[in-house]
């Protein structure tokens, strides 16, 4: 499962999806808007619009009036489906220090656990989609590598851009 809180619009996320294809099958369910600092609010008291959405890559997707946490639940709860990882993001900007607490992003995986899913946020700089997405293999071996969803069921991942050559 992909979430965005920067909208289901992302310039991000068809190329998150292709990177994602290469694992598994993938489910999108992303706001319709943008939805940066909503941390983990959800709706309960108005009717959601939820639309089958074209990310231009063939996948299962979603765009959903509300926050990034509301689309996690919808995917888990309403979908009725199990996934394996639940990715949020690439988020445009880091979520770091206090950031973190009003984050979309982390707050939507965070909703993942809550729900008994494994999750990770994933962060860059501004513009550094790029950067972030030719890391991807690479943030996913080090997880999988040392054994990290068995100590913890959620990561927030801030991918810096490229600088003389290397990612550190």
């Amino acid at each position: 499962l992909i979430t965005n809180d920067d909208g289901i619009e992302s310039p991000v996320l068809p190329l998150l999806v292709k990177w994602a294809q290469t694992l598994g099958e993938v489910t999108v369910v992303a706001p319709k808007s943008e939805q940066s600092g909503k941390s983990q609010s959800i709706d309960f008291s108005r009717a959601v619009e939820i639309k089958r959405h074209d990310v231009g890559v063939a996948c299962e997707a979603w765009a959903m009036d509300s926050t990034p946490a509301d689309c996690v639940r919808f995917a888990l709860l309403g979908l009725k489906k199990r996934y394996d990882l639940v990715i949020s993001g690439i988020n445009n900007g880091f979520n770091i220090g206090s950031d973190i607490l009003y984050s979309g992003t982390v707050s939507a995986a965070l909703e993942a656990v809550s729900l008994g899913a494994r999750a990770i946020a994933l962060s860059t700089e501004p513009q550094g989609y790029d950067d972030a997405m030719a890391q991807m293999d690479r943030v996913m071996d080090y997880i999988n590598e040392r054994g990290l969803f068995e100590l913890h069921s959620a990561y927030n991942i801030n991918i810096p851009r490229e600088q003389g050559g290397e990612i550190r």
